[in-house]
């Protein structure tokens, strides 16, 4: 005897008002200034996960993922491909290892990374156009910050793989054409299917964090496909995962249409790092600059932030990676070496005998002015002791990158260049850059 079918679960109300939101993006009704910057968070997002793929984990990665599910989808910086969801992984992986990748403040997690991975190999594995591409892309980005921007976190948590998965299940439901209904089904299953992350993965320097953004990519593909398979969820998921499991709190009202758009209020990289160590990298620049501060001059320094940059306040740092997710060990590269791009995080860095010292001299504390500020403004205020007596001090309110300081066009190109460089020649940089540029006129994505 066949089994019967089964009797789906009923999605949640937000569920459905989300999915009734994300059907309103259409391309063709979105503002100019909102597909420029689609196109540039994902440029840069294809940078990234081009200049990740040339590191030895995801090179590895790379090489078993066509063995775990064959499939058409480009394996980012290889010649090989693999199925969407196992592409989805691997670029995904990679994307986030070199910490520069995109992120919004307002979700306190970085969209992009963990959606156009999965967006990309499922437009590959479709066929689908640029113009849907883009489509999905605000759609997925803006539903994810909404949903990131209603959640409190528990402090052990750590952002990535969390509630950016309704944003990646959400673009991957407008690439397969899902109507609302399909949608919020999705959304709910979604719900259910996040990461359990943990804050001490990235400061204790493991790079298991990093598989926290595949797998997003991962689940937020198949969630679409799974709801298209006839799977529910469980009614409420939103509120009792991001509000009760992985949050202290989940609030959230859902408008008719987007009037706002989040992704045009993002912030860039170009430090190889956290972003919360970010405005204290730039407070420890402009006093160095300002006193010709060298460590031989510092007695102690006092890091002032907001909570929850506070969680990157240790001063012991395990390897090359974990120097990514601390305060001190950045306000120390910045004091001693003038720099915090990708050469600085290395193991001979963070074991060399002066470094070490440095660091034990900076400590974090929180400001609650400062955390008052949030998610506006994101600032540090940098104090330094020098060996004389005398006491200096600086703070960054706008830290270079965001949308209230703005990388210059130029800059953000000549980043993608030279992260695509790690894995491509000049020739296929030039030909991907014009590809990018007039992707919404693209009929489909596979031959980019």
């Amino acid at each position: 005897m066949i089994p019967a079918a089964p009797v789906l679960t009923e999605p949640s109300e937000t569920a459905h008002a989300l999915a009734r939101l994300a059907l309103t993006v259409r391309l063709d009704d979105l503002p100019a200034a909102v597909v420029a910057q689609a196109k540039r968070i994902l440029r840069d997002t294809v940078g990234v996960m081009l200049g990740g793929a040339a590191l030895p984990e995801i090179r590895n990665l790379a090489a078993i993922a066509p063995g775990l599910a064959v499939g058409g989808a480009s394996l980012f910086g290889t010649g090989t491909r693999a199925a969407a969801h196992m592409a989805a992984l691997v670029n995904g992986t990679g994307g986030v290892s070199l910490e520069l990748d995109e992120g919004n403040q307002f979700a306190v997690n970085h969209p992009g990374v963990h959606i156009i991975p999965a967006l990309w190999a499922l437009a590959e594995e479709e066929g689908a156009s640029g113009a849907a591409l883009l489509e999905a892309l605000v759609a997925g980005y803006e539903i994810a910050v909404r949903v990131g921007a209603a959640t409190k976190l528990r402090g052990p948590v750590h952002p990535f793989g969390t509630h950016t998965i309704i944003g990646t299940a959400v673009g991957a439901a407008r690439l397969l054409g899902h109507d609302a209904a399909l949608t919020a089904r999705a959304i709910e299953l979604a719900a259910g299917l996040p990461i359990a992350s943990s804050q001490m993965a990235a400061n204790s320097g493991a790079s298991v964090r990093n598989l926290f953004t595949g797998f997003t990519n991962h689940n937020g593909l198949l969630v679409a496909k799974l709801a298209r398979a006839g799977f529910c969820g469980e009614p409420g998921a939103l509120e009792t995962v991001f509000g009760q499991i992985l949050g202290e709190r989940f609030g959230i009202a859902v408008e008719a249409r987007i009037d706002h758009f989040y992704l045009t209020r993002n912030y860039f990289k170009i430090y190889a790092c956290s972003r919360w160590n970010h405005a204290p990298i730039e407070a420890a620049r402009d006093l160095r600059a300002a006193h010709g501060l060298t460590p031989a001059m510092i007695d102690r320094v006092v890091v002032h932030t907001y909570d929850p940059a506070t969680r990157l306040g240790g001063g012991r740092v395990a390897n090359a990676y974990a120097a990514k997710h601390s305060i001190p060990f950045n306000v120390a590269a910045r004091l001693m070496h003038g720099s915090n791009d990708v050469g600085v995080y290395s193991d001979a860095v963070v074991r060399d005998p002066a470094m070490v010292d440095l660091i034990a001299r900076v400590t974090v504390r929180e400001d609650p002015a400062l955390t008052a500020l949030l998610p506006g403004v994101r600032a540090a205020r940098v104090e330094i002791r020098l060996r004389d007596g005398r006491v200096v001090s600086a703070q960054s309110d706008t830290p270079i990158g965001g949308f209230d300081n703005p990388l210059p066009e130029a800059d953000l190109r000549a980043k993608f260049r030279r992260l695509a460089g790690f894995t491509l020649d000049e020739a296929a940089i030039d030909a991907l850059e014009a590809d990018l540029d007039r992707l919404e006129s693209l009929a489909r994505i596979s031959p980019v």
